[in-house]
């Protein structure tokens, strides 16, 4: 091979080289662009399946209660999928079989939304690193002040949130502050 033909044949390969890292670079700023555009999508979607799961947790201990005879504590059996082992858990209900947390036992040093939480999923309150925060709202259902209904909101930083009534059982749906 002559010289010219040598060089010739580099500058070939290094442009070659510099399309297909141009191509790369393109492909993956358009990936991280539709990533990033979907990224509250996403969220949204596995907070959903969280609210679900709460739900379907609340039903079902609606209805152990109901098989209980209306106990004032329903009793679950859970089964740890790692170890095979078969635990009961106690949880707290109100006289309509909902779960709820009595004030009486509350010590004043944790959200009774986070007790009811716990008694629910027993899963820590975070998403995706995120914390999920509980806060008790009271609503007033009339004037005069006497009658309240109280209830928990778990939300996340970026404004999704869903409550739960004790009262009734009643989970809504995602909502955005």
């Amino acid at each position: 091979m002559t010289l010219q033909q040598v060089s010739a044949k580099k500058g070939k390969s290094v442009a070659e080289n510099l399309i297909i890292l141009a191509m790369i670079g393109l492909l993956m700023a358009t990936f991280i662009y539709y990533f990033f555009k979907q990224e509250a999508h996403l969220s949204r979607s596995g907070f959903d399946a969280v609210t679900n799961n709460f739900s379907a947790r609340i039903m079902v201990i609606h209805a152990q209660w109901f098989m209980d005879n209306k106990p004032r504590w329903v009793i679950i059996k859970e089964s740890s999928e790692l170890n095979g082992e078969h635990k009961n858990k106690t949880i707290e209900v109100n006289a309509s079989g909902w779960v709820d947390v009595s004030s009486v036992n509350n010590d004043g040093n944790h959200n009774n939304c986070q007790k009811i939480w716990q008694q629910v999923l027993a899963t820590p309150m975070l998403y995706i690193k995120q914390p999920i925060s509980a806060v008790m709202v009271n609503i007033k259902t009339n004037d005069d002040f006497k009658e309240k209904i109280h209830l928990c909101r778990y939300s996340l930083p970026s404004g999704e949130y869903f409550d739960y009534q004790p009262s009734n059982g009643k989970v809504s749906l995602i909502q955005i502050n």
